[in-house]
């Protein structure tokens, strides 16, 4: 049944996606702003990265093969992003990424590539491309879908915070960021194995 399909799909994307992992990232972004800005930013990073998926979907395997980028590549670059994300969390250090641009946040790193990442972007990319170039309404109702959930989940982290408290928070930012660099490791074997299975 195709429904049953789509709603599988969500939930492969949304596990993918893993906006739950980027909680302690966005509350460490943005310490110290306030609960207004904090809305924003939140409702900024879904619509970026539901735009990013979308543009993926569409266009996604054009833009790699007129730059020459294997798929392979392009996961590994953002898993080695994530990964620095994820080590600096562990050890407790703010991360040269995390402290470049805090008003641009919303676009790297909570949008690109925690949540529309090298994996997310390929499986939008071979979702787009199962269809035989045909644009079925159920995709991009599922990535609409899963934008929403991700602002919910981000508009969520503040109550979390005040649950958790300030230690709670660090053993929480310190589990998830190795679980980052799970992903990232992950990701680089994932790719080096269809690599090798190529040749």
């Amino acid at each position: 049944m195709k429904v049953s399909s789509d709603v599988t799909t969500l939930v492969a994307l949304f596990a993918i996606v893993s906006p739950i992992t980027s909680i302690p990232v966005f509350l460490s972004l943005t310490a110290g702003i306030n609960a207004k800005r904090r809305r924003w930013i939140a409702l900024q990073t879904a619509i970026v990265s539901g735009v990013t998926l979308l543009i993926a979907y569409f266009v996604g395997d054009v833009i790699l093969k007129l730059l020459s980028i294997q798929m392979g590549a392009f996961r590994i670059a953002g898993a080695l992003v994530i990964g620095s994300i994820g080590w600096s969390m562990v050890m407790g250090k703010k991360n040269v990424i995390l402290e470049a641009n805090p008003r641009g946040a919303m676009v790297v790193p909570l949008a690109i590539p925690l949540m529309a990442g090298p994996g997310a972007i390929a499986t939008v990319i071979a979702i787009g491309n199962s269809d035989r170039g045909i644009v079925r309404i159920a995709d991009l109702v599922i990535i609409l879908v899963l934008s929403a959930l991700t602002c919910v989940l981000l508009l969520a982290a503040e109550p979390i915070e005040k649950i958790l408290g300030e230690q709670g928070l660090n053993v929480l930012t310190r589990i998830f960021g190795l679980l980052l660099l799970a992903i990232a490791v992950s990701t680089v074997m994932s790719s080096l194995q269809d690599f090798i299975h190529a040749l």
